[in-house]
């Protein structure tokens, strides 16, 4: 497929970008500011100091890493530009087309990764002077910014486990018990949500919702089915849309999801409610939904595997451009390398962060992960997320329409709760019609 197809096609979807793929939210990602100083000075190395540049939108990530690896190796510099999330492709393909300076570093988000893949413009990190073996990642992570032909474009952030978190008091309330193993055991199939979510809400007579947003719930359901969304030059937009929306039609007729847009201060509130119980969550979600939603909810969650298996939820991966000096790109090798392979980095975006790499080694140490959450009353949270979550994690082949789909996923998910006429082929014909104006490429087949 040409280059050029590939990256308008991409810039339409992130347009049209709906969420933040789990990277990590900060206050500015919708301000693209610069923190950097004079762009003539930027990729030079100055005396014995070297300046490396990074484009991102995830503040909370890289200015403690930063902040830490500077003070560490006081002969890098490495300066900053924050991107929203929203503009970020684009302004990179931009730069690519002007022929303007590419940042050292790039953030790759998972959900264009393959799109990042078309760029040609990263080091190959198994190659010299990298020798970057994949085999050390997780399993379900390792291949994911790996090209066609075994080029490595990125090295990942963190990894995304994900589970199902609940209220640990209505838990109690309305299934008998709080306890994860137990709550599983009652939750098999998704079959099971609908008709225990339809007796709750009968229960509190009409109050409380299993679920608080189709959104979180289609998201959950989507990432966690491994249908291959493309295979060859077609998109089985059908195949994989299909169980999804017939769940949250049938949620919805049951009365066991709410009708908030997920991530809104609306639906954030509830997090502190007594009306919602379970909440897809992966694991950036403890952050930067349970713990800054619920400041007093200390002891009252729990994570339980949800009935569809471990699934991943958002990510990042972050690459070398090939564009850059030799001084700079051994700079950006020697940041990759402290942050993702190295003790120290590792343990301060673990402090800093509370972003854990995907680096298999680290997990050898149990204290890495694991440990009692006096939040999740005591819960190993880390344990279960990357332990038993982790190892039972399939994600499906990177396509270059993956962010276009996901945009159409949640205006379906809205849709769904907003007209309750809509079934799920109706849902499914309006999605094929937001296809079709959307992935234009003659080449290409949406099924």
């Amino acid at each position: 497929m040409k280059l050029k197809r590939v990256t308008a096609m991409a810039m339409t979807a992130v347009l049209a970008l709906g969420m933040l793929a789990g990277c990590g939210k900060s206050d500015s990602e919708d301000t693209a500011k610069s923190d950097s100083g004079s762009k003539d000075t930027k990729q030079e190395a100055e005396g014995d100091v070297t300046t490396i540049t990074y484009w991102g939108w995830d503040t909370n990530w890289y200015e403690p890493m930063f902040e830490k690896f500077m003070e560490e190796n006081p002969d890098i510099k490495i300066e900053a530009t924050n991107v929203a999330y929203s503009d970020y492709f684009t302004k990179i393909q931009q730069a690519i087309a002007s022929g303007s300076e590419l940042p050292t570093m790039v953030q790759q988000s998972c959900t264009l990764i393959a799109n990042y893949k078309e760029l040609g413009v990263f080091e190959d990190l198994t190659s010299d002077p990298y020798n970057v073996d994949p085999n050390i990642f997780f399993d379900f992570i390792k291949d994911r910014a790996m090209t066609e032909d075994g080029q490595l474009i990125g090295i990942e952030q963190s990894v995304s486990p994900s589970a199902i978190a609940y209220k640990r008091d209505l838990a109690k309330e309305y299934f008998g018990t709080d306890d994860p193993e137990e709550l599983a055991a009652l939750f098999q199939s998704t079959d099971d949500y609908i008709t225990k979510g339809k007796e709750v809400n009968e229960k509190s007579g009409g109050d409380a919702y299993l679920f608080h947003s189709s959104g979180a719930v289609a998201e959950w359901l989507y990432f966690a089915d491994s249908t291959e969304l493309q295979t060859g030059d077609t998109v089985n937009f059908t195949e994989k849309m299909t169980p999804v929306m017939d769940t949250l039609v049938k949620m919805r007729d049951n009365k066991v999801v709410d009708t908030f847009e997920n991530g809104t201060p609306q639906a954030n509130a509830t997090y502190a409610d007594d009306k919602h119980l379970f909440y897809p969550c992966p694991n950036w979600a403890i952050s930067y939904y349970i713990k800054a939603n619920d400041p007093d909810g200390e002891g009252n969650w729990g994570l339980m595997m949800p009935a569809t298996g471990g699934y991943s939820c958002g990510g990042c991966s972050v690459g070398i451009t090939n564009t850059s000096t030799d001084a700079q790109k051994d700079a950006a090798w020697r940041f990759l390398k402290w942050a993702f392979l190295e003790q120290g980095g590792v343990d301060t975006a673990k402090e800093a962060t509370d972003y854990y790499v995907p680096t298999k080694e680290f997990y050898e140490d149990a204290s890495y992960a694991s440990g009692a959450d006096p939040f999740f009353a005591g819960q190993d949270v880390g344990g279960f997320l990357y332990g038993e979550i982790a190892q039972s994690i399939v994600i499906p082949t990177p396509s270059i329409y993956d962010q276009t789909v996901i945009d159409i996923r949640d205006l379906l998910a809205n849709a769904v709760m907003s007209d309750s006429s809509l079934d799920t082929k109706a849902l499914i014909d309006k999605g094929l019609e937001e296809c079709a104006n959307r992935i234009t490429d003659s080449d290409v087949k949406v099924k």
